[in-house]
């Protein structure tokens, strides 16, 4: 005799358990994001950390990961102002009413990483 699963109910929302086709399909997606990030630095997979640090100088935000085998990953963060538009406008009416535009980013420049 097999138990049928209850309704659990959190917040006034029912919450009804998962079944076993839909558990072994989220379990494969979940599998291949971490294969995924495994490959994204693959020079720090199966490394075992001694301590991660980090450290705010300069204007730059860094993160040290330390390894047991005395190598380190660092990654290096630098805050960043975008422009996206500068423009001289009318707000008597409460409308904001464009005068002058001088500047408007591209689409095509939006990503600023390498």
């Amino acid at each position: 005799m097999t138990k049928k699963a209850k309704v659990v109910w959190v917040d006034n929302i029912p919450v009804k358990p998962i079944s076993a086709a839909e558990h072994k399909r989220l379990e494969k997606r979940i599998k291949k994001k971490h294969e995924r990030l495994r490959r994204r630095y693959p020079e720090v997979h199966g490394k075992k950390v001694d301590w991660i640090s980090h450290t705010y100088e300069e204007g730059l935000l860094f993160f040290n990961v330390r390894f047991t085998d005395g190598k380190n990953f660092s990654i290096t963060c630098q805050p960043m102002i975008v422009i996206d538009m500068v423009d001289f406008s009318d707000m008597k009416t409460g409308d904001d009413v464009i005068i002058r535009e001088y500047y408007q980013r591209r689409e095509d420049r939006e990503e600023l990483r390498p």
